[in-house]
Parts: structure tokens; sequence; C-alpha cells
């Protein structure tokens, strides 16, 4: 199989997410053993793993906002596969697109610790487990709105755009460590979060239409585009790319 990543050890943050759901499901068939995170909702996770062998699943509870709960997933993890080949950061916010001074500033720091600080933390986390492993690799699932920015989600924007910043310096520092850190941009996507962010406002379905209208191929991506080009990054085929956010968005955005 193509991407064979049996003998992999891979947590995966925010695993309960549609594209969290297809990156976990891509990661499992191609034989890693995962852990996957969740915070609140496991039923999802729980039907899928029931499809595998348990000692190829971890099911794992925490609130990467909180840096006690990232250390005790971490530790979790190493302590049930005995190591840590990558992380992967599928976490994000589900919330109203609106114009910035409209946003509350509860919502503004929701935001920032969702989408950016839970990163920061996690990656602090696990860095330790992949320069002992020899080196390993980190991938983020962002969003193109952090390289061009979008209206109604600047604070998001601000947050992917910082993660992306905070990947490509990572990827620098620890590249002698044989850490490859890549950022996965997605556009629009076919999730239960876009809809839910379109479909309930009028301001929101006017950006949603408006993106849609723009992205060359005419079509939201799927989750399993999304997912796909994250484990890539995950597999040996991926070993001399670092430091790089990828867009998967349609030709959106061509950078």
């Amino acid at each position: 199989m193509s991407q064979n990543l049996k003998g992999k050890v891979v947590l995966l943050g925010g695993a309960s997410g549609g594209i969290g759901l297809a990156a976990a499901k891509m990661l499992l068939d191609r034989g890693a053993q995962v852990a996957l995170h969740y915070r609140s909702s496991a039923e999802d996770l729980q039907q899928l793993a029931a499809q595998y062998d348990e000692q190829q699943v971890l099911l794992v509870k925490g609130d990467l906002t909180k840096r006690q709960d990232v250390a005790n997933v971490v530790a979790e993890t190493v302590k049930r596969f005995g190591k840590l080949d990558a992380f992967m950061s599928t976490v994000g916010t589900a919330l109203r697109i609106l114009p910035f001074l409209e946003t509350a500033e509860e919502t503004v720091d929701m935001t920032i610790a969702i989408e950016l600080r839970s990163v920061i933390d996690s990656v602090r986390a696990v860095l330790p487990e992949l320069i002992r492993n020899g080196g390993g690799r980190i991938v983020i699932i962002g969003s193109d709105s952090g390289k061009v920015g979008t209206s109604g989600e600047s604070v998001s924007a601000a947050c992917r755009g910082g993660a992306i910043a905070f990947s490509k310096s990572i990827a620098r520092e620890y590249a002698r460590h044989n850490v490859l850190a890549n950022v996965v941009c997605p556009g629009p996507t076919d999730t239960g979060l876009w809809e839910d962010l379109v479909t309930n406002d009028e301001f929101g379905s006017k950006i949603g239409n408006a993106m849609i209208k723009a992205i060359p191929l005419r079509r939201l991506a799927k989750a399993e585009e999304v997912a796909a080009a994250a484990v890539f990054l995950v597999s040996d085929e991926a070993s001399y790319i670092t430091g790089q956010a990828i867009s998967v968005s349609g030709g959106l955005t061509m950078c």
C-alpha cells in the first residue's frame, strides 16, 4: 500500500471533527497506531475504533487549551505505544462568521486559545518525544485564511497565520533533530462545521457563497481530500518537505 505507516505512532488532535475523522481512518488504514484525541464527544471515534485491532488505536480525552491536559494526552499516548512518531492537529473553532467589531471579546480569547495557543502548547509537549525518537513529523491543519485573510474571520485568520509562522520557525529550529513541521491550509471544506457557518446567518451565507464562487474548481473540498495531504506529510514519501504551508483549496489561493 502506498504511504504504508505500519510501525508509526501518531497522536491526532481533534480527531472527532470532519477532517479529523477522515485523517484518523486514513492513518489506521495505512497501519499506523493512532491516539485519537477528543474533547467531549467520543461516539464517532468509538465507532471508528471498533473497526480496528484494539492494539492499534487509543481514545484519549482532554482539553488542549489546558496545558495539563495536553501533557496528559501526550503521556497517555507514549505510555500506550512506547514512542511518538508524529503529531497532527485538526483542532479548530465552530463560531459565527462576523465582522471584527461585532466579534465579542470572549470569542476573541477563545479563538486564540483554541487555534493558536493549543497548537503552541501541543508542539511544546510533543517535541521532546519526537527528538527522543530520533525525529518525527508535525502537521497542523490550518486554513488558507492564514495566508490571505478572510472577511468575517479576522481573529481566526490571525491565529492561522500565527500557526504558519510558528510551524516554519519550528521547522528551522529542529531540522537538526530530523523533526519536520508543515501546515495544511484548506479552503472551504464540506463538513458539518462549514454547513453550520454558512446556513445559520445572512452574513455567513454571503461570505461563504462568495468564497465558493471564487474557487476555480467550483466546489467545496471533501474532508478526505484535506486529510490525504496531511497523511502524506506523515509518510516517508514526504521526508524532504518541511516548513511549508500547503494549500488544499481548489485553487482559491495560489501561493
